[in-house]
């Protein structure tokens, strides 16, 4: 069994609000120290097709992490801080994500794609679960400094706590004055209370109607106010 532990292999990820910034450490031609008879362009171009296919993996196993507005690499990973209209700072800093491949030479001798693809597949569950928690906590700080996050207190999911969810954001409206309400994620469970919900009451219906008219009232608002530079 041989162990590869390269630094090509060292990934770093980094959120900043809602877009995601990786950046990868790959062998570098011509700059890269190598051992007698390596061959790093081989290196190189076996770590971008792997990370590639960890990368789409994970997207295809996770749709909101697929959402996520993807950066181009770069070479700083800085702290990011994100300041609120409070003055309040949220700082966040990089995430290290290292992994590690394990190949048989058995498996190299006969070209077995199949435990290549396994690999791949175990990798991207193990990225999947550093990363999300990651950006989930990152999104839940960045709203309760923001004051957009609301904490139902153990209480079970209501009309009256959406209500209350869509109150403390803005809302954007299409040409047609239409609300372009914000996506729910919530866990499989959640989603599950949320299917078995009633119909919404005239009393509540109204309370939702008349939430939407004074939020297209604000959005209004603010476009008349908006200056052009």
């Amino acid at each position: 069994m041989m162990a590869l532990s390269h630094p090509s292999a060292k990934s770093f990820e980094k959120f900043s609000r809602l877009g995601r910034v990786c950046h990868d450490k790959m062998p570098i031609i011509g700059r890269t120290k190598s051992e007698p008879f390596s061959l790093p362009e081989y290196e190189r171009a076996q770590f971008k097709f792997f990370h590639s296919a960890v990368g789409k993996l994970m997207k295809a196993k996770d749709s909101l992490y697929a959402s996520i507005p993807e950066a181009s690499p770069w070479e700083g990973i800085p702290t990011t801080q994100n300041t609120m209209p409070t003055g309040e700072v949220v700082e966040n800093k990089p995430l290290l994500i290292e992994s590690r491949i394990v190949t048989k030479w058995d498996d190299i001798r006969s070209c077995n794609l199949d435990a290549l693809a396994e690999q791949a597949d175990a990798m991207a569950d193990e990225r999947l679960s550093i990363v999300m928690p990651h950006f989930f906590s990152v999104f839940e700080r960045i709203c309760d400094a923001a004051g957009t996050g609301t904490d139902a207190r153990g209480k079970p999911f209501s009309f009256e706590l959406y209500l209350d969810g869509l109150e403390k954001i803005e809302l954007q409206f299409d040409r047609d004055g239409q609300p372009i309400l914000p996506t729910l994620v919530v866990h499989p469970t959640m989603a599950k209370q949320l299917a078995a919900l009633p119909p919404p009451t005239e009393e509540q219906q109204r309370a939702y109607n008349d939430l939407i008219e004074r939020k297209r009232r604000e959005f209004n608002a603010r476009r008349r106010h908006r200056k052009i530079h």
